[in-house]
């Protein structure tokens, strides 16, 4: 064996040894989105009698790029990027599915909110479309859950009868990243669900 080869031979044996000995990568921690944490608004519970008749939360979509399970970073100079060690627990679309029957049951502008999964009869379906889930970190020192969304109510014939948008913001304190961004979340079908009562009202 030639010298060249004896070196090659000896950086092949220590580069696998160090790999061996390298230790794993951190597995990314899991959080959650529940209305419940975060509870519902005094505005909510102060609704005298429901507004709308039953609904059913027909689909909740996500849009790109916040769509996917990690945690999608808002940046100072405009760009986005992806926490490698902070994600969501499930698809982003289906975490919040519960979450958004639990905001409007909580909400009492219903006069109930059937599961999605229920084959009962109701006049209205509910579509929510979140357009911003995200880790803003556009401020120096601050990180903050971030979400908005909107909601349409569509009765039997296919029509919307209320429309509402909402944003909502909530610091991450003692990197609870799941109590922020269910606050954020919170506050936003919170606004949302208030300017579709309020749209509706105004053409009655």
């Amino acid at each position: 064996m030639s010298g060249m080869e004896k070196l090659h031979l000896v950086l092949a044996s220590v580069a696998l040894l160090a790999g061996c000995a390298a230790t794993a990568p951190r597995a990314p921690d899991n959080w959650a989105v529940e209305f419940s944490r975060a509870g519902s608004s005094a505005a909510a519970k102060s609704e005298a009698k429901p507004q709308f008749p039953a609904v059913r939360v027909a689909s909740v979509s996500v849009r790109a790029p916040y769509d996917a399970a990690r945690f999608a970073v808002l940046r100072a100079d405009g760009s986005v990027a992806f926490d490698g060690y902070n994600q969501f627990a499930a698809s982003p679309a289906a975490l919040l599915r519960g979450a958004v029957q639990d905001a409007m049951e909580a909400s009492g502008r219903f006069a109930r909110v059937a599961a999605p999964t229920s084959s009962e009869a109701v006049p209205l379906s509910a579509e929510v479309t979140v357009t911003r889930l995200a880790l803003d970190c556009r401020e120096k020192g601050r990180r903050a859950a971030s979400v908005a969304l909107s909601v349409v109510l569509i009765d039997a014939r296919r029509a919307a009868v209320a429309t509402g948008r909402g944003e909502g913001s909530a610091t991450v304190a003692a990197k609870d990243f799941s109590a922020a961004f269910s606050g954020a979340f919170a506050s936003a079908m919170d606004a949302a669900l208030a300017a579709a009562a309020a749209g509706a009202a105004g053409t009655e």
